[in-house]
C-alpha cells in the first residue's frame, strides 16, 4: 500500500546546530550536527562516541544527507536512545 513519505521541510534546523542522543545501555553517545552543503545536497555529520568523561574524539564518523540523518534520528529515539545534554 502506497505511503506518504515525510516532509522533512518543517524540521528545522537547531539554532546551535547539533543534536546529542545518548544510549546507556550501549555507553554510546550521537552528535547530529550539520556539514557543509554542496551545490546539490545538503549534509549532517554523524559522531560516536563513547559515554565517558571527557567524551573525548570520535570512535567513528558519518556524513550523511540531511533526510537521512533526520530519519536516524527519530528512530533512535524510537528505539530507546534519549537526548543528552
Amino acid at each position: 500500500m502506497w505511503q506518504q513519505k515525510p516532509d522533512y521541510a518543517h524540521h528545522m534546523e537547531k539554532h546551535d546546530g547539533e543534536g546529542w542522543l545518548v544510549n546507556r545501555d550501549e555507553q554510546l553517545v550521537i552528535r547530529i550536527k550539520p556539514d557543509k552543503p554542496t551545490q546539490h545536497a545538503q549534509f549532517v555529520l554523524v559522531s560516536t562516541y563513547r559515554l565517558r568523561q571527557p567524551l573525548g574524539n570520535p570512535i567513528r564518523e558519518q556524513r550523511m544527507l540531511r533526510h537521512l540523518g533526520i530519519e536516524m534520528w527519530l528512530q533512535l529515539q524510537k528505539v530507546g536512545w534519549s537526548r543528552f545534554r
